[in-house]
């Protein structure tokens, strides 16, 4: 093969390695931290714990909060370690770019997204039982434990929300925006997100197709803000009010939430309701997520913090402090 086609399939005109194989870069060095941090994360809660970690079944909840947030922890920890290093080498940003800038409203983001997530799961909620598919009966919970139950659910969904979004719409969609048309460059982290839950329990060709569709709609969240705190809000909105406060199936997986403010009984058709997956299985999210989609992208109520970079550039603004 011609040394220069070579070249053309790994390098694009300006002489830097094309996106698709810098996106590639990033999950094998994901991949490759993963299991170091799995093996940091089995040791050191080993010691916290003060005896021997059995190994769940799979698909098992945590054993604990401290387990579970160790896990997303390290795992959020590796997955920004990649990015710092794709960034440093393969694009010379600064890692301040990849959208966690706290200031210029980043807090604020993230109650919006989380608010609006909220009522997007309570819809589905009101319309299962409109069409008498769910009923939910209030746990009588003591104060304390309610308290207690709600903060670790926050706690656990918010850094897992962080986790996901930086795994899928940070460096590897704002690198395929940097390069090809936006439409590839979010469809192909929306279809990686979910494939990635594929493997969950009771999945389904259309759960699989909600995720997708999910992953669109929090890639339109950041394009709108071009930062994670809005993504990172409507993520753990959404799953938190799914399971802390209605107390319904997250992905297929029960998440460890002791004590949910409602116990539900639901029923109905699987492919309206979602089953055994959860409502993200069901026709009933694909409309709500459609609509919130659509809603989000042409809505002028939600707009950057900062200047939005040029169209034909397709680089996100980077914030000075």
């Amino acid at each position: 093969m011609n040394p220069m086609t070579v070249r053309a399939i790994f390098f694009n005109a300006a002489g830097r390695m094309r996106a698709g194989w810098r996106v590639s870069v990033f999950f094998a060095l994901v991949f490759a931290l993963g299991p170091l941090g799995g093996f940091l994360i089995g040791s050191l809660y080993r010691i916290l714990a003060g005896g021997a970690l059995t190994s769940p079944a799979p698909h098992a909840p945590p054993r604990s909060l401290a387990f579970s947030l160790l896990a997303y922890g390290s795992l959020m920890g590796g997955t920004l370690l990649a990015s710092a290093i794709c960034m440093r080498w393969f694009d010379r940003r600064p890692f301040r770019s990849l959208g966690y800038r706290w200031r210029e409203r980043g807090w604020l983001e993230c109650l919006i997204g989380f608010g609006l997530a909220s009522a997007m799961i309570t819809a589905v909620v009101l319309a299962k039982m409109v069409l008498g598919h769910l009923e939910l009966t209030w746990r009588g919970q003591a104060l304390g434990e309610m308290v207690r139950s709600m903060v670790a659910a926050l706690l656990v969904f918010t850094v897992a929300a962080a986790f996901e979004e930086s795994l899928f719409r940070g460096y590897p969609l704002q690198t395929l925006l940097l390069d090809v048309h936006p439409a590839i460059a979010v469809s192909v982290p929306s279809l990686l997100f979910g494939l990635g839950h594929a493997g969950n329990p009771h999945a389904s060709a259309l759960g699989i197709a909600n995720t997708v569709l999910a992953g669109v709609w929090l890639s339109i969240a950041y394009l709108k803000t071009y930062r994670l705190w809005l993504p990172i809000g409507l993520h753990a909105g959404w799953n938190f009010t799914m399971s802390a406060v209605y107390g319904l199936t997250v992905s297929g997986i029960e998440e460890p939430i002791s004590a949910p403010l409602f116990r539900a009984v639901h029923g109905g058709p699987a492919w309206l309701t979602g089953g055994r997956y959860g409502p993200e299985g069901g026709v009933l999210a694909t409309v709500v997520l459609m609509g919130a989609s659509f809603w989000l992208w042409r809505t002028a109520w939600i707009r950057p913090a900062g200047e939005v970079p040029a169209a034909p550039s397709r680089t996100p603004p980077v914030h000075e402090p």
